[in-house]
């Protein structure tokens, strides 16, 4: 992981080679995903000025377009990296690699160019950091940890660790340099020393984990240190005055951090005023830098910082034909056809379980010849089409339902690009494609050639969410800019542009029994926009005046999707993987006083509350990944995530001893 403080973005690497951005300035959103491909290994990442780059055992170095989502370029230079780190100009890179070298590249120039290479050693080097004065550089590797001079090119001290068995080598996973010169560093043993960097001398040291420390990071201040690793602890060390009449300071350890983690975790950074963490549970975990230990509200400072996020995609990766009842699942390689199941029961209760009669069949499998990731993909509501892209080109294909076959159309026009979201219009005859040139893209469809009717003006920045209406004349294209623009794709026109928003547009829908889009952004706020007037709808216009409701606000996943009913008008339903919000426009907006979220379905059976404001939310499915309408029988169609499968997936964790065994 890596924090960028001047953009507010936080990039998040994943296993699989995908890199996440986070902006911290939108209420912690999940901005964008920059796929991986099948042969990316990456080990570290870095931000130098608003600029992206990542390395690994590869031992390339690779720079990412942060508007197309996509690699830049990558220049490849000697072995295997291990550590990836700027100087704090921002002119220079350092990379540590397996053969025990420190190579220096250049980033003044538009692309990275190799600078020169420190003097080698025989070990590899595992970590590295810059001191705030851009002359020196510490290492970790093997038993040791060096101090270099980035002008001489020579190692100006060493620093030798001792080992807890002589056979075992002690590996110095993480390593950081104070602007005093005090070097700490955190080793395979579980030790986090304290090092006069000047002399080589230690200290002060701690057996502060069970296992390997595998990330430190310190605070801006450098009065604090955070470690953890195999052992699933977060460990805060903080400089004290241990003397007032000399003023002398000692580093102490100071509390504890057991909280969202289950298992390894493998980075940490300061982003803001939080801690990030993150590990082999996959969980994305913040927690409050500093707590002041006297302060009456401490419960309070420590909640608002504490947050735990799954890692579900925060865009629904599953998409339905509800005409003839399919569901498009999206892997990273492949994509999944299903046909849902079906019952023969009938109920006329709210809330009923119904036995199913025909059970959900996988009609096929669509895989990716190449390396990348699928970055979107869509079914029509007939089921007869399918597209995918990754991130060189869209592919299309028909599918015939009486016998599943599947038949890709290879005359696609030249001039569509790699996009980033793909909608079918309702009568499944268009595609509509949000380019990565941020520009949206109509394609008429045909079996043989299908050909491009029209590309509307690119928008300011990526385009983060795309969606047509019912009746084939608008589609709607929201960036991350908070521009929301709604087209009309008969006269192929703007047909008006939505208020501009200083929150980022997580989710668009249009009302298909009315002139009405209703969107809703990362900061939780809820707007619906009348196309034909051009102005917020009284709902809206009420929501806002009367404030939205203070538990709506603080919670803390983004919403995944929003869709009107198919049968009444007033209904909207909003979602995020924790909750389904029913929001009933006819009745009255919930009160401050009032309680919004409780445990369980609002209506259950044997539940006998009455619910009197228009937010009726239901929180029994988690977490929920996708829901929308199935047109034949107006139903819906709601796909969970079973957690207990995912966890049995993860390795063991560290053994625990508890009190009594």
């Amino acid at each position: 992981m890596a924090y960028d403080e001047d953009s507010e973005r936080l990039a998040v690497v994943r296993s699989d080679g995908a890199i996440e951005i986070w902006n911290m300035k939108h209420n912690f959103n999940q901005e964008r995903v920059i796929p991986g491909s099948r042969t990316s290994k990456l080990d570290s990442v870095t931000w130098v000025k608003g600029r992206l780059f990542t390395t690994g055992f590869q031992g390339d170095i690779t720079e990412y377009d942060l508007v197309k989502n996509t690699v830049k370029y990558s220049v490849l230079y000697g072995n295997a990296a291990w550590c990836l780190a700027a100087n704090h100009a921002g002119t220079l890179l350092a990379t540590g690699s397996d053969n025990g070298c420190i190579r220096l590249f250049d980033l003044t120039t538009e692309k990275v160019t190799y600078d020169r290479m420190l003097n080698p050693q025989d070990q590899r080097i595992v970590s590295l950091a810059w001191h705030k004065s851009d002359e020196i550089i510490v290492t970790g590797s093997i038993d040791n940890v060096k101090v270099w001079n980035v002008i001489t090119g020579n190692a100006v001290q060493r620093i030798t660790l001792q080992r807890t068995f002589k056979k075992k080598e002690t590996i110095v996973w993480c390593v950081a340099i104070l602007s005093d010169h005090t070097i700490v560093s955190g080793d395979s043993t579980g030790r986090t020393m304290f090092w006069d960097g000047r002399v080589g001398t230690m200290l002060k040291g701690y057996t502060s984990h069970r296992m390997d420390i595998l990330t430190m990071c310190v605070t801006k201040d450098e009065t604090s240190v955070f470690t953890t690793g195999v052992d699933p602890t977060i460990v805060q060390f903080t400089l004290a005055v241990t003397d007032d009449r000399l003023g002398t300071k000692a580093w102490v350890r100071n509390r504890h951090i057991a909280f969202g983690h289950t298992h390894d975790i493998r980075a940490m950074v300061i982003a803001g005023n939080f801690l990030v963490s993150g590990g082999l549970d996959t969980n994305l975990v913040t927690n409050p830098i500093k707590v002041s230990p006297g302060h009456s509200q401490i419960r309070g400072q420590i909640e608002k910082y504490k947050r735990l996020y799954h890692a579900f995609p925060q865009k629904s990766l599953i998409k339905c034909a509800g005409e003839s009842k399919l569901l498009l699942f999206q892997y990273p390689y492949h994509l999944e056809v299903w046909k849902l199941g079906s019952t023969s029961d009938a109920t006329d209760k709210d809330v009923a379980s119904l036995t199913v009669s025909e059970q959900p069949l996988k009609l096929l499998d669509i895989l990716t010849k190449g390396i990348d990731q699928i970055v979107c993909s869509s079914i029509s509501k007939d089921g007869a089409w399918i597209a995918y892209s990754d991130v060189h080109r869209v592919k299309l294909f028909h599918l015939n339902l009486d016998v599943p076959s599947l038949q890709k159309v290879a005359c696609l026009p030249m001039q569509l690009g790699p996009t980033h979201h793909l909608v079918f219009s309702c009568d499944s005859s268009k595609l509509f494609l949000a380019t990565d040139s941020c520009s949206v893209q109509v394609l008429l469809l045909d079996e043989i050639q299908p050909t491009l009717q029209h590309t509307f003006h690119a928008m300011e920045n990526s385009i983060l969410v795309l969606e047509a209406d019912s009746s084939g004349t608008f589609v709607a294209a929201a960036d991350a800019e908070g521009n929301v623009i709604v087209y009309n794709v008969n006269n192929f026109k703007v047909h008006c542009r939505l208020p501009t928003y200083a929150s980022q547009p997580k989710a668009v829908a249009f009302n298909p029994h009315s002139q009405e889009i209703f969107v809703a952004y990362s900061d939780q706020m809820l707007y619906e926009y009348n196309l034909e007037l051009k102005s917020y709808t009284d709902w809206s216009r009420s929501l806002h005046r009367c404030k939205i409701h203070h538990a709506w606000l603080r919670r803390r996943h983004k919403v995944t999707r929003v869709m009107y009913s198919a049968t009444n008008p007033n209904i909207v339903f909003v979602y995020d993987v924790n909750m389904l919000c029913a929001i009933d426009k006819s009745k009255p907006l919930p009160k401050a006083h009032q309680q919004l979220f409780k445990k369980g379905s609002i209506q259950e059976p044997n539940d006998k509350r009455v619910i009197t404001h228009g937010f009726n939310i239901h929180q029994q499915f988690k977490p929920l990944l996708f829901l929308d309408n199935v047109d034949l029988d107006k139903s819906l169609v709601m796909v969970e995530y079973v957690m207990q499968r995912f966890i049995e997936s993860l390795p063991a964790t560290l053994k625990q001893k508890k009190f009594g065994t």
